[in-house]
């Protein structure tokens, strides 16, 4: 694997170690992406077999256990999803967005690196090897159905090995794995959902949770299988007959082990639970905890908020049709601020259609299609969610030209952001 970078003054660097050098083996182990790289460079004494320009180069360190060699790697090629699930989110996207975005990853590496899910449907013999013996835990698993017909039904695969025996396999070697299920009405739900979430518990710990979060339907689904949503009735029914066994897990487990989406919640109009029924959050980057979690750090960050401004200031707080009602408490706390005016605006999803009312999926340009309609704001707090780790919104705006595009009102993403404004405001 081909060097991409590496540190400054780092081991790499002082045994002489550069950027386009390819790496061939340490301690005679082949190095075939940056995990390999980390598991065969835990040892005191390093041999590595490098290549540079056609020349073999051997070079000899030694490292303490918890030092890092200072080496990035290129990013190897991932493995593709070949599945045709009714319901993939990739297949319901609009034309002219990032390509990186239509890549529809089925990969452990990327499952145990940056907590993707795989279906385990190509989950090869050698692929359960390297898993154990390296110990890539935890694992995050879409398995939807334990019953084999409805998943390969949901997955439009052909005859995918059975999940149970592999998620068994994978437990009994100590690695860890997190489950979802996307629920899809009339296919997955009722006794089918029932099964499933009683026989993923009877591999806990090693399922360590199980995440219900309800299908999401976009308006680009032409020549797409027709898919029922999620309805408020139908989502007051999931959480209310399910919390029960919420109740006996955390008596059996002393965790809730499953735990139901903000979004389900939301749409069942149904407040969050409190903290303690999260756990540590394990499931958050999938949608599962993150209002609470930001309610509970606001109650946090309110002890410091100042009790007024220098001068008169307007705010309006932009999210999500769904999750106004959960903002409510926030925005009467921010208003007892004297000076302070702040507002919530809920920004309807042109690029996905009105049914994905999440604000994560908010597009740049559909925020600030909404605010031009808006009385001027001396500030816009926009949900950091929407960003991802390059500072970009799903439709490719870039935070710095939101800014521009809002200016001269200051603009901030997440609570932090705002509490540390409101902070150099105080009076």
């Amino acid at each position: 694997m081909k060097i991409q970078s590496v540190i400054k003054n780092s081991l790499a660097d002082r045994a002489g170690l550069k950027a386009g050098d390819s790496i061939l083996s340490v301690n005679g182990s082949r190095v075939r992406d940056q995990i390999d790289l980390r598991f065969h460079a835990a040892e005191e004494n390093l041999s590595i077999l490098a290549v540079r320009g056609g020349r073999r180069l051997q070079r000899e360190m030694r490292k303490q256990q918890d030092k890092d060699l200072g080496i990035e790697l290129e990013e190897p090629s991932y493995r593709r999803c070949a599945n045709k699930c009714l319901f993939c989110f990739v297949d319901q996207m609009p034309k002219g967005l990032r390509r990186s975005l239509y890549f529809k990853d089925e990969d452990f590496r990327l499952s145990f690196l940056h907590g993707n899910y795989l279906t385990l449907t190509g989950f090869s013999r050698a692929d359960r090897d390297r898993v154990i013996a390296q110990g890539l835990s935890p694992l995050y698993v879409s398995v939807h159905a334990t019953d084999e017909g409805v998943r390969r039904r949901l997955l439009g695969a052909g005859r995918p090995a059975p999940v149970m025996p592999l998620l068994r396999d994978l437990a009994s070697h100590g690695i860890r794995i997190h489950t979802q299920i996307v629920l899809c009405p009339g296919i997955n739900d009722g006794r089918i959902l029932d099964g499933t979430v009683d026989d993923l518990a009877g591999l806990h710990p090693g399922v360590a949770s199980i995440a219900v979060v309800p299908v999401g339907l976009t308006k680009h689904r032409r020549g797409l299988p027709r898919l029922k949503p999620v309805s408020r009735p139908h989502a007051r029914e999931i959480i209310a007959k399910h919390k029960p066994r919420q109740v006996s897990f955390r008596k059996r487990f002393n965790r809730t082990v499953l735990y139901f989406s903000d979004e389900l919640y939301m749409l069942a109009g149904l407040d969050m639970p409190g903290p303690i029924w999260y756990d540590d959050y394990p499931q958050l980057e999938n949608g599962v905890g993150m209002s609470r979690l930001f309610l509970e750090r606001f109650r946090e960050c309110s002890l410091t908020l100042p009790p007024k401004l220098k001068k008169d200031r307007n705010i309006v707080v932009v999210t999500g049709k769904l999750a106004e009602p959960v903002l409510e408490p926030f925005v009467q706390r921010l208003n007892k601020i004297k000076g302070l005016r702040i507002r919530i605006v809920s920004v309807e999803n042109g690029l996905f259609g009105s049914s994905v009312t999440v604000s994560g999926l908010l597009a740049g340009r559909d925020i600030v299609a909404a605010l031009e309609k808006e009385a001027k704001s001396d500030l816009y707090a926009l949900p950091g969610n929407a960003l991802n780790g390059r500072g970009l919104f799903i439709d490719g705006m870039a935070d710095a030209k939101i800014r521009e595009l809002l200016a001269p009102a200051r603009v901030t993403f997440g609570l932090e952001d705002l509490i540390g404004t409101l902070g150099s405001w105080a009076g």
